[in-house]
């Protein structure tokens, strides 16, 4: 699975929220947002609670990460979807499965064993292990959290710390 890039594929724990669909969504302006997450598509309830999270004229695709990787249909144009995914585990897992990235790491608020890179952007050690193996890999990754803040490329966390 390679093509084209995603307007933005980005981690963020909240997935589908104010600061993805209106601080990104103004600048992006995309047709479609595409939410890959295990537990939200076994709960038709919570998949109805971001469709209504999301903009006007835009549509909502709430898959697994399987079915993401092997869809029953075709998936909407990267170049006009925003790909939200709520870890970098699963992130990882795309990414490795040939979704193209950059990746943005953009909203992984504190939790347990985390520690802060920025405001926005906490790490456990696990996941510090899986963004340098990402990196190390090739993949691009980089942290912001709204389109008119500063970027900072993943070299930038590991200088000095790791």
């Amino acid at each position: 699975m390679s093509g084209s890039p995603y307007r933005l594929f980005r981690v963020d724990d909240r997935l589908l929220h104010g600061q993805v669909a209106l601080g990104w969504g103004r600048v992006l302006r995309p047709r479609h947002y595409i939410v890959v997450d295990e537990a939200i598509s076994r709960d038709p309830q919570a998949a109805a609670f971001y469709e209504l999270a999301a903009p006007e004229d835009t549509s909502v695709l709430v898959l697994s990460p399987a079915q993401f990787l092997q869809p029953a249909g075709p998936l909407p144009d990267p170049r006009q979807s925003v790909l939200l995914v709520r870890s970098i585990a699963v992130a990882a897992l795309l990414l490795r499965s040939g979704v193209p990235g950059p990746l943005n790491l953009g909203g992984m608020h504190a939790h347990a064993g985390a520690r802060e890179i920025y405001p926005f952007f906490f790490l456990n050690p696990e996941e510090e292990d899986l963004a340098a193996a990402l990196a190390s890999e090739g993949f691009e990754l980089f942290a912001q959290d709204l389109p008119q803040n500063p970027r900072h490329e993943s070299a930038e966390w590991f200088r000095g710390g790791r």
